[in-house]
């Protein structure tokens, strides 16, 4: 069957993740529930800060084209740049002191050139939002510099939702960045299988074959990357020590473990919720007591939901 992009027409044999005419995301398994997470926390979150009269940013590193083609469907959803956008929108009808000002100020990041021009002509019609196209690893860490310039310390929300572990990777020296900053929250999009792929590469760095023992290196550089330099000589050490059926839970609580160190209150869903095989996983970090609550919250309902009928989840 062949596939067709429902915002420009254009055709191919198979689904891509993205389309190589418009550069419009397509979304995966478990999008609509990553979706309802993230705007069931940004609501409260924007209404708290405005009510408080409070400079806030919602940063997403990895925007995409802010709609995306709903999986195995005809049909556009709101992506993360909207939910975002459209916050403002929501806080409006429902905050009670309309003389608060301080707005959701809302910053996207793009490093796929069609992708970002598509972006662009999404959210232009809503106020509060800068698009940037590059790099995130790089860009990221000079939006912050910027932000934290203003006369008063603004609270950031940074959303990382890569393909994969990233095109380019999403370095763990970049999400330092935004861990050593205070006024943060860090919601990230953890591709587990692709660590797992990755790490199973790792037998073949003591390969004869010189074509094997590059590759495999390759993959333990970007392995490097996602857990930090510092961690993956240990890492790989403990993968060979993992019995086959623990890799996952494993690698996932070495991951975590990375992000201990700066926050005290970490969240994780695994998506689709209740699955006993997840395509990956949602982490939430943050060191404020009623954003760990709301998103436990949250979370929590996503796994009940999770306890029903998963199938739903394979449709959208």
């Amino acid at each position: 069957m062949v596939w067709k992009c429902i915002n420009c027409g254009k055709e191919a044999p198979e689904r891509p993740r993205v389309c190589t005419n418009c550069g419009l995301i397509q979304a995966g398994i478990g999008t609509v529930e990553k979706y309802a997470i993230l705007e069931e926390y940004c609501h409260p979150l924007s209404l708290i800060m405005r009510n408080q009269n409070f400079d806030h940013y919602f940063i997403d590193a990895c925007a995409g084209s802010g709609i995306v083609q709903a999986n195995q469907k005809d049909t556009l959803l709101d992506g993360s740049p909207l939910l975002m956008a459209k916050t403002r929108e929501w806080v409006e009808d429902k905050i009670k002191d309309k003389s608060k000002s301080k707005h959701v100020q809302s910053i996207f990041i793009e490093i796929n050139k069609k992708t970002h021009s598509l972006l662009t002509q999404t959210v232009g019609r809503y106020p509060g939002c800068d698009v940037f196209f590059g790099d995130c690893n790089i860009l990221l860490p000079s939006i912050l510099d910027r932000v934290e310039s203003e006369s008063w310390r603004p609270f950031c929300f940074i959303y990382i939702d890569p393909f994969g572990l990233g095109a380019p990777v999403i370095r763990m020296e970049t999400l330092k960045r935004v861990l050593e900053r205070g006024f943060t929250e860090l919601f990230i999009h953890l591709d587990m299988n692709a660590i797992i792929r990755s790490a199973g590469w790792l037998r073949h760095l003591d390969s004869p074959d010189e074509s094997l023992k590059k590759k495999a290196q390759s993959f333990c550089d970007t392995l490097g990357l996602v857990l930090g330099e510092d961690k993956i000589d240990e890492y790989c050490s403990n993968w060979f020590k993992w019995r086959r059926g623990t890799r996952e839970r494993r690698s996932l609580e070495y991951y975590l473990s990375g992000l201990e160190g700066y926050y005290p209150y970490i969240e994780h869903v695994g998506i689709p919720a209740g699955s006993r095989e997840p395509v990956y996983y949602l982490v939430f970090t943050t060191r404020n007591k009623t954003g760990h609550r709301i998103m436990k919250g949250i979370m929590d309902k996503a796994r009940r939901r999770g306890s029903e009928d998963l199938s739903k989840w394979f449709k959208t």
